[in-house]
């Protein structure tokens, strides 16, 4: 079942659209060669839930929205949780200057050709696809999403239990701004 996710915005609250994904289909694969683990495989992470999030480094709010996925990261240790970050068409080199200062605990997925971005139908930075355990999409977003609220982890919480999702999310909020960034 799906999730239809509200975001809060500057402008008051918005519904997203429906995922550009079919509801109850089973995902694209994702199979790519990561920054620093090695190859990466959606296949692999069977049976847990998994946060693919789509990101580019020069997106200022993909930026902005990695350390609350870092925070994120260290709240679901030891738990059925996995984040797969695809960075698209970037090469190697500026990913990995990117990640010097601030390493993350996650894979940094290169998707330098763009194919899976295209089989993801992603059309924006940040967009993020939460996967129950069977990898079937339980909550789509379009845009910086506050993972430290409340409302993320109850949103993420139902699915680590097996639970089957709600029928309508819990409204995620944007990342707080901050001094300097731009909207």
């Amino acid at each position: 079942m799906l999730l239809h996710l509200s975001l809060a915005t500057d402008a008051g609250a918005q519904t997203l659209p429906d995922s550009p994904l079919p509801r109850g289909e089973p995902t694209p694969p994702v199979a790519l060669e990561s920054l620093d683990h090695g190859p990466q495989t959606l296949a692999a992470l069977q049976g847990r839930v998994v946060l693919v999030h789509f990101f580019a480094t020069w997106c200022e709010p993909c930026r902005e929205e990695m350390a609350a996925l870092t925070r994120l990261a260290g709240r679901m240790t030891d738990r059925p949780f996995d984040i797969l970050a695809v960075d698209v068409g970037e090469p190697f080199t500026r990913i990995r200057r990117f990640f010097a200062a601030d390493p993350v605990p996650f894979p940094i997925l290169i998707d330098e050709d763009r194919a899976t971005k295209k089989a993801w139908k992603v059309e924006f930075f940040p967009t993020s696809y939460l996967l129950a355990a069977d990898h079937r999409l339980a909550l789509y977003a379009v845009g910086p999403v506050d993972w430290d609220s409340p409302a993320a982890l109850e949103a993420i919480e139902p699915l680590l239990s097996g639970i089957e999702a709600p029928e309508r999310a819990p409204v995620l909020p944007p990342l707080p701004e901050t001094p300097g960034s731009k909207p």
